[in-house]
């Protein structure tokens, strides 16, 4: 369930954090809303569909609270930058690199991918890993075109000096590189 509210709050961000027109969404945006929907079933049917061990239950948890609070800082970071959703083709017109930008280029993205990995642990059935490596191949291909515009931009060498800087969904653990 807490799985389930905090994608509300992924929902909720479409409408009203993100520069959207939520009836004219890109269709790659389409396609990862219907990849979240049937993943959020998988899911919560692997959730009911056998026992967990605790540790299984309490690391699932704490990765979803990670998940939660990485969403918020950026939310609260990026609140002015007017972010386009996922597979919009326009091209950035800002580089955000503080707050959780400062460690990783897409934290929404690690956000998602945190709930998305904890759900799939706390499930503790292998089936999980077939959403989870979905969702992961769809956020690739995601920040992957997000980076390839800010080198259509004036901020390319910029953008290049801070991807060497920081990692894409993980924060980088030896400098640069």
């Amino acid at each position: 369930m807490i799985a389930i509210g905090i994608l509300g709050t992924h929902v909720w961000s479409m409408q009203c954090h993100f520069d959207v027109d939520v009836k004219n969404m890109p269709k790659g945006m389409n396609l990862l809303s219907l990849l979240v929907l049937v993943s959020m079933v998988c899911m919560t049917i692997l959730t009911f569909a056998g026992p967990q061990p605790a540790a299984a239950q309490l690391i699932g948890l704490l990765m979803l609270a990670a998940s939660a609070v990485l969403f918020w800082a950026a939310i609260r970071e990026s609140s002015k930058a007017g972010l386009f959703a996922a597979f919009d083709e326009k091209l950035p017109g800002s580089l955000l690199q503080t707050g959780p930008y400062s460690y990783v280029r897409h934290p929404f993205y690690t956000s998602y991918l945190l709930l998305w990995t904890g759900w799939a642990i706390a499930t503790w059935n292998a089936w999980a890993l077939v959403p989870l490596a979905a969702i992961y191949l769809a956020y690739w291909l995601a920040a992957s075109g997000e980076e390839r515009k800010f080198a259509s931009t004036q901020m390319a060498g910029e953008y290049a000096d801070y991807a060497q800087r920081t990692g894409r969904f993980f924060p980088k653990l030896f400098g640069r590189g």
